[in-house]
């Protein structure tokens, strides 16, 4: 997805405090890390990380991670 057509989808989406991106991992302040990776992605400072984060958040907006966490130890 081109970068035009991420900050388009992040501009209208509704982003919640808070999101899980899969069984790992979990996403806090979403809003905040949408921002800065927005402008880390049109900087292009790192490499394509920052885009690579937002199409992982994007995901997990789409079809939203409902299987089981980690098991405690």
């Amino acid at each position: 997805m081109p970068q035009q057509e991420l900050i388009v989808y992040f501009d209208t989406a509704a982003l919640p405090d808070t999101l899980r991106l899969d069984r790992a991992c979990t996403q806090h302040e979403v809003k905040d890390s949408v921002a800065r990776n927005i402008e880390m992605m049109i900087l292009d400072t790192d490499g394509g990380r920052a885009k690579h984060r937002l199409t992982r958040i994007m995901n997990a907006l789409e079809t939203p991670y409902d299987g089981p966490g980690i098991p405690a130890l």
